[in-house]
């Protein structure tokens, strides 16, 4: 006699066992199916509302709320998710976004706001004229377009740079600071948000951020490093949201 028929036999016994095994089987792959694929659906539809919000909170100053609903549908699709619904008032913008589990819509609402501070420049975010900046004059500093930065920015880069040569005998690679309206929308045109800042909210735009790139310092490297124990005696802190090593701000 074979096991499948003990299992499914007339006695009831073997029916019994049959179900009680189906149904621990059962149990179990609802478990792991919501265990790897329910919860981090969810988990990743709660980060889109966020990236969304924030997205619309952020371009509130400088886009009307139908363009900043916009940025957050493309934050959203960014993420997977579909937005659902937007609304912009003042510089605090309030959506939901959504994520298909299954069959079941799961949706998610998430309120941002983005306070404006007083700037630190009389002059519009990618405004600046560049005479009223600094070049940037070092080795391995990009010269053509040159660097430029607001006045207390640049000085402390150059201290910083030179404390970089003096303690490792090599040079920080920059190749970027100031980067005017026209500059960022291009960025953002190729990279969107949140890899680009939305034109006219960059602290590119600012003259106080700084890209140690060509090569690009990446995490793990000694000068990237070298920057996260010293960095900060001279003002700059690192970018971290979006994550670009790279990328350090003059806070002063």
């Amino acid at each position: 006699m074979s096991i499948r028929h003990r299992l499914t036999g007339d006695d009831g016994a073997g029916g019994m066992l049959a179900l009680t095994v189906a149904a621990g089987a059962l149990a179990f792959s609802l478990v792991a199916l919501t265990f790897f694929s329910v919860i981090p659906a969810k988990a990743r539809t709660n980060a889109a509302a966020d990236s969304a919000a924030i997205a619309a909170a952020e371009s509130a100053s400088v886009r009307s709320a139908a363009e900043s609903c916009g940025i957050a549908a493309e934050a959203a699709t960014l993420n997977r998710a579909t937005l659902l619904g937007c609304e912009v008032v003042g510089d605090e913008a309030t959506v939901t976004v959504g994520r298909e589990i299954f069959t079941t819509m799961f949706s998610v609402t998430a309120r941002a706001a983005v306070p404006r501070s007083t700037p630190q420049t009389s002059t519009a975010n990618g405004a600046i004229p560049t005479e009223d900046l600094i070049v940037i004059s070092y080795p391995r500093v990009r010269s053509d377009p040159p660097v430029y930065l607001r006045a207390d920015a640049a000085a402390a880069l150059v201290q910083m740079l030179d404390a970089y040569h003096s303690q490792t005998g090599n040079y920080l690679p920059v190749d970027e600071g100031y980067r005017d309206l026209a500059a960022q929308q291009r960025v953002f045109d190729e990279y969107g948000w949140p890899r680009a800042a939305i034109p006219g909210t960059s602290n590119h735009g600012q003259a106080v951020a700084v890209d140690f790139v060509n090569p690009p310092v990446v995490r793990g490297a000694p000068p990237h490093a070298w920057l996260t124990d010293n960095a900060a005696q001279f003002g700059f802190e690192p970018l971290t949201d979006p994550d670009e090593p790279w990328h350090w701000d003059y806070t002063r």
